[in-house]
């Protein structure tokens, strides 16, 4: 049927021929049955964009192109939930459960505050870390694919692990996989786009450790950084007591000061018994300027105090030892277990017999390293998890006290395990073995780094992400 016909519209023999009334009557109707046209397509228009939101519009619509390289709203998504996991964990594997008060994951990122003074949310440090994060990996994939790079099938096994523990916990909470993930990852994240990102993200991460560890790196390019850096290894252990000289409301602030001085005496004298601060295996760049030179003399003996003034009142500091760089890291596995409430006494026994439980599953797997790698893959809250618990090369100032004073007993030996607690939960720990030596690793491994940030920033130099229609979409459930 022509265009005519459908509108109503008869052929006309003559241009200058009248309208019957009929034909007038079959034109208003013409008329009428457009504007219904018009009417049902603005509906169609309206049903197209309510389902927008549908998950594979998401897989379609791109968000971002990087050099090239065109990246899904999904595809997007998926990073930019990694990006706060990531950010996360780097918090919480300083502060642990505090990290929540400095940055909640759970909340409405664009209502949370990373900088008071530029106005800068959160949802705005997140995007910025995206973004800066999907350069790098678009570079380091497309060179690694030039160089004939090849994943590791190891990786390939850790991204069904990954897919295979969403399945489990979508079946713990009632949903399938991909409502799961999608969930988690944001709309139109599905098993496909999560294998294929995380497929993505290895690579371009394996490629560069590829990089990294083909440079050649000499006992003297150890040395000759050492040398040029070494505040940032040299490292002392010591204790500290602050006493403070801030006036009160009306009080006089030098009367304050001397009272402060006085005391400051008494807990260096012995007169007033305190409680120090340890700081263990402090790096010289990381300690006040007021006492870091007096901790740092050659003349320092264990024992050593002595009183430092600030503008603010008194430190008492005393001296314990100057760490020696050349010893041997270890290699430890883990399993980490954490209350659900720090400050529940119940909570923490509930933790110890989850891990209790855990290690009586290892036992009866047959209690070898393997055994517990599937014990750590299977329980363990933080990140190691994903690699058997293994933490390689710990050194010392790494981990808490705790967790290093276990790792670091001069009795302890390959095979050894045990339950300890930390400020962090209950770790069912496993020693590996004794590792690297630390000068030679750590040097070896900053020399390392280094290189291969100057070789990432020379692929990514003028590289910026265009954003796309379907970028105002991305990070949504996280708002």
């Amino acid at each position: 049927m022509s265009e005519k016909e459908t509108l109503g519209m008869t052929e006309q023999t003559s241009a200058k021929k009248e309208l019957s009334a009929a034909e007038k009557a079959k034109k208003k109707k013409a008329k009428y049955n457009l504007v219904k046209v018009i009417v049902a397509l603005c509906v169609v228009l309206c049903i197209v964009l309510t389902v927008f939101e549908l998950s594979v519009t998401y897989r379609t619509i791109k968000a971002a192109e990087v050099d090239g390289t065109e990246y899904s709203v999904a595809e997007y998504n998926w990073l930019y939930t990694n990006s706060v996991y990531e950010i996360y964990n780097n918090y919480y594997s300083t502060y642990g459960q505090m990290a929540m008060y400095f940055f909640n994951p759970q909340g409405n990122l664009s209502e949370q505050v990373y900088n008071s003074e530029t106005g800068e949310t959160w949802a705005d440090y997140v995007k910025d870390f995206t973004d800066k994060t999907i350069v790098e990996m678009t570079k380091l994939y497309d060179e690694g694919k030039k160089a004939g790079y090849e994943l590791d099938e190891e990786y390939i096994e850790i991204i069904e692990a990954e897919w295979d523990a969403m399945k489990e916990a979508a079946a713990t909470y009632g949903y399938s996989a991909n409502e799961y993930v999608e969930l988690n990852y944001g709309r139109g994240v599905n098993e496909k786009v999560f294998k294929e990102m995380y497929e993505r993200y290895y690579y371009a991460f394996s490629y560069s450790e590829n990089v990294a560890e083909n440079e050649e790196v000499s006992a003297s390019d150890i040395d000759a950084y050492y040398n040029e850096h070494s505040e940032n290894f040299d490292s002392v252990s010591y204790k500290s007591y602050f006493v403070s000289g801030t006036a009160d409301e009306g009080e006089d602030e030098k009367a304050a000061m001397d009272e402060a001085r006085a005391e400051a005496e008494a807990v260096l004298s012995g007169t007033e018994k305190v409680e120090f601060t340890e700081s263990n295996y402090y790096v010289k760049s990381s300690i006040s300027k007021t006492y870091v030179d007096w901790l740092f003399d050659e003349a320092r003996v264990a024992g050593d105090k002595e009183i430092f003034e600030t503008e603010s009142g008194y430190y008492v500091v005393e001296f314990v030892e100057l760490n020696d760089l050349h010893y041997n890291t270890v290699d430890v596995r883990h399993v980490l277990v954490t209350p659900e409430d720090t400050a529940d006494d119940a909570a923490w026994q509930d933790a110890l017999a989850a891990a209790e439980k855990y290690e009586a599953e290892w036992k009866e797997l047959g209690g070898s390293e393997e055994n517990f790698a599937e014990i750590a893959a299977k329980y363990s809250v933080d990140g190691s998890a994903a690699n058997g618990g293994l933490y390689e090369n710990v050194f010392k100032g790494q981990m808490v006290a705790e967790f290093e004073d276990w790792c670091f007993d001069s009795a302890r030996k390959a095979g050894d395990s045990e339950i300890i607690r930390t400020q962090y939960g209950y770790h069912l720990m496993y020693f590996s073995g004794v590792a690297e030596e630390y000068y030679s690793y750590v040097i070896d491994s900053a020399v390392r780094n280094e290189r291969l940030n100057a070789y990432i920033d020379g692929i990514t130099e003028g590289v910026e992400v265009a954003e796309l229609f379907g970028n105002k979409f991305v990070g949504k459930h996280f708002a």
